[in-house]
């Protein structure tokens, strides 16, 4: 047990994680489950504690009211808030606990938590990691969620001293997207371990970016209802072959008839069997003469909960084929596929038929405009998030904000850390639909309409544990495996600059044509490279910050979605040293001179009686007229 780093969770400290959580309690999942303390409290109302200790039930009066014939006491009800769990799942390596789990009513997702490859389906994430690995694991809780809520215990050192590069990624992510408290003595009173350590108390909310809107492919199926199959040009679009929803539709509605026939024949079967009497050895075991029968009840009633189950778990395999079919792997973006897949109960509640699917991938075409635009845009703030490295900095066009900051990917090479991988040396199943994000944007930015040399192909002709130089089509790139990172080497300028050009004019950050802008603006942008580097060497000169995750680009992202309220004194400091090194080098951006042909084109002055003052020289002139 002590292999396992087994620290329950005292009821007190449960109370305050429950707390923590914004939204309502949907599907719950305790990926380091231990005996289930976490979701035992909820369920049996902390009945351990006293009112006061339980941060919600405070909030109430102590007062009484009349439901029905009961008296009610309020601050009693509101105890029991988390008593009713829709779902939960649990994940817990000892497989001594795993029959207490199930007494809980969990489902067990599996054994080590660090090789569940997904959570898109769970709404809630409840967490005691081990203290050794608690960055590693909520960091895995954040990368396998979709749309959730994080509550974890991790060591307080763990975000104190962010030396790691994965403490530090833990760190930027609270800043970000959530909030930490520390507490002290919450494993030394009445638990089953105790320890003196400092815990940190951490609450993270994840939201998906928008780019597919599930609610307009909804409306585009109903229940229980028969109607066209899906013609041959929207299965041409995506990418399907023509006969795959109509093979999936036969094979659902045979295997259907075929469930149908088994839940009766074994409903039959049951009761004839009930009907001959239990065998000489139940008999025996039982005390019992052959007299003894056992119902089963209603033949039809057995047959058709046999049937409802069944007929559930075939449709959900039946849609499963759809959701992932060429559709999702070769159109939808990564993020897009884990938009419907999160959404999956919903699509479940669908009949499936050919009407319904024609539905929901008529909804998703009439969505690639938005999804494509979102997938580049996801793409540019993941590459320049991820690294500073691979961000360069220049003064944008315009901005609606006080703020004039753009960014660019840099042309000559970017660095994308925290790939995982699969058995080693293979990266697993999500990383690779990175890469494949990759490969449907530059495809697409350049007009590929087919399957090309890309970035996945690359990596699986590459040898195993080697971190040569492959070379595909619009990239080369190395792979280190140790560190999970990649290494992207454009093939040209060109290639990157087309997706910095389609983001900067989407946002604004450079003009729709570039010679709306002046040599200075266009002198910046161009050499954004050398530049930035004195840029962050200015930023980090002024930098009083003692704590926490420091990065401009990802404030400037940030800033923009309209989440960045915490990282004004970035934006501040960013934009400073950008003016004070345009200052310095004479820069000053702007749109072009509209004077210079009319100054150019100013007559020799006339001979008058006194002299003239000499005149400035023209670029004097320009400078004036800039400022």
């Amino acid at each position: 047990m002590n292999g396992y780093q087994y620290f329950p969770t005292g009821e007190r400290t449960a109370a305050l994680m429950w707390n923590m959580f914004k939204r309502p309690i949907g599907h719950v999942c305790d990926p380091s489950a231990g005996k289930g303390n976490l979701i035992r409290y909820a369920q049996e109302g902390f009945s351990g504690l006293a009112e006061e200790d339980i941060p919600w039930v405070a909030e109430f009066e102590d007062t009484e009211y009349q439901q029905g014939r009961y008296t009610v006491r309020l601050r009693e009800r509101a105890r029991q808030k988390f008593q009713r769990l829709r779902e939960v799942s649990v994940v817990e390596i000892d497989a001594q606990h795993h029959a207490s789990l199930k007494e809980l009513g969990a489902n067990l997702l599996g054994y080590d938590f660090l090789q569940v490859q997904s959570l898109a389906a769970i709404d809630q994430v409840i967490m005691n990691p081990p203290f050794s690995e608690g960055a590693k694991h909520v960091l895995h809780a954040w990368d396998t969620v979709y749309d959730a809520e994080i509550v974890a215990i991790v060591n307080a050192e763990t975000i104190r001293n962010p030396f790691s590069q994965e403490r530090k990624r833990l760190v930027g992510l609270i800043e970000k997207h959530g909030s930490v408290e520390f507490l002290r003595d919450q494993f030394t009173g009445d638990v089953e371990r105790k320890t003196d350590v400092e815990i940190a108390l951490i609450h993270l909310d994840k939201e998906p970016a928008n780019g597919l809107d599930m609610d307009a492919i909804f409306a585009g199926m109903r229940k229980d209802q028969e109607g066209p199959e899906l013609n041959p040009e929207q299965c041409s679009a995506l990418t399907l072959p023509n006969n795959f929803v109509q093979d999936t539709c036969m094979r659902f509605d045979m295997a259907v008839n075929a469930a149908r026939k088994s839940c009766e024949a074994q409903a039959i079967s049951a009761h004839l069997s009930a009907q001959l009497g239990l065998t000489l050895e139940e008999m025996q075991a039982k005390g019992v003469g052959s007299d003894s029968r056992e119902s089963v009840g209603s033949i039809r009633k057995y047959a058709n909960k046999a049937f409802q189950e069944a007929y559930a778990h075939l449709k959900k395999q039946a849609w499963a084929q759809i959701i992932r079919s060429a559709l999702l792997t070769e159109k939808l973006s990564n993020q897009a596929r884990r938009k419907v897949e999160s959404s999956a109960a919903s699509i479940y509640q669908m009949e499936f038929s050919a009407y319904n699917v024609h539905g929901f991938l008529a909804g998703v075409i009439e969505s690639m405009g938005d999804i494509y635009r979102d997938m580049i845009c996801d793409l540019f703030d993941t590459i320049i998030e991820r690294s500073t490295d691979n961000v360069v900095f220049y003064k944008s066009w315009k901005s609606n904000q006080k703020h004039r900051i753009g960014v660019r990917i840099r042309k000559t090479r970017f660095i994308i850390p925290r790939f995982r991988s699969h058995w080693g040396d293979g990266l697993d199943y999500e990383s690779e639909q990175f890469l494949a994000d990759i490969d449907k944007v530059f495809g697409y930015l350049h007009g590929e309409t087919k399957h090309y040399d890309g970035l996945v192909s690359g990596f699986k002709r590459r040898e195993k544990g080697s971190s040569e130089r492959i070379k595909t089509r619009y990239f080369d790139f190395r792979y280190y495996c140790g560190t999970g990172t990649i290494h992207f080497y454009p093939a040209s300028q060109e290639v990157v600059e087309k997706i910095n050009q389609f983001v900067g004019k989407l946002r604004h950050w450079i003009p729709a044509d570039m010679n709306e802008a002046n040599a200075d603006f266009k002198k910046q942008y161009e050499q954004g490279e050398s530049l930035s580097k004195e840029y962050l060497d200015a930023y980090r000169k002024s930098n009083t910050r003692t704590y926490g995750y420091d990065d401009p680009a990802r404030a400037v992202i940030r800033s923009l979605k309209g989440t960045g309220s915490n990282e004004l004194p970035e934006l501040d400091r960013i934009q400073a040293a950008i003016d004070g090194i345009h200052a310095k080098h004479g820069l000053r951006c702007g749109p072009a001179l509209e004077q210079r042909p009319v100054l150019q084109a100013l007559p020799a002055p006339q001979k008058v009686a006194v002299s003239a003052p000499t005149p400035l020289p023209q670029s004097e002139q320009l400078d004036l007229l800039a400022a």
